[in-house]
């Protein structure tokens, strides 16, 4: 009997834990614009966090990769290719979301650039308590900005 309340407070230490922990759908980036006629060579990310009901600070980076064809690899983009650490709000509510545009020289005739994002999240209040970060993918609901409306993709093509 004693040994089965032991498990049990156990239990009841880990719980709120556990149910903070994020749920995944609350933490994702996707491309929402990507080289169209509104905005040529141009790829938007957009992404959202999820709160943790905390008073920590949430914050994102963006960065931009290009697919190096010859070598199968992604890679950074140079330049100015990378966003700043960029506020979105206190941990206390269920998630937030922000985004960010990358614009690229357009490329040669005939030429093509694959790209995707890289969204760096940061939860903090004194010292950062939780990193994390997620590449593009597609699949997710409506997001704001999207061009065109509800677009949302892995990785863009810009012709």
């Amino acid at each position: 009997m004693r040994r089965l309340l032991i498990v049990l407070l156990g239990l009841a230490v880990l719980a709120p834990q556990a149910s903070s922990a994020p749920r995944p759908r609350d933490l994702w980036a996707t491309v929402n614009v990507c080289d169209t006629a509104a905005h040529p060579d141009a790829m938007g990310v957009r992404a959202r966090m999820p709160g943790n009901g905390t008073r920590q600070r949430m914050y994102m980076r963006f960065r931009a990769f290009y697919f190096d064809e010859a070598t199968s690899r992604w890679s950074a983009v140079g330049g100015n290719a990378r966003s700043r650490w960029i506020h979105v709000g206190s941990a206390r509510v269920r998630h937030r979301e922000a985004g960010y545009t990358f614009r690229f020289d357009p490329p040669m005739d005939g030429r093509r650039f694959i790209v995707r994002g890289v969204v760096d999240f940061r939860w903090r209040d004194t010292r950062i308590r939780r990193r994390a970060r997620v590449n593009t993918k597609g699949g997710f609901e409506s997001t704001r900005g999207a061009d065109p409306p509800g677009y949302t993709a892995g990785v863009c093509e810009i012709r």
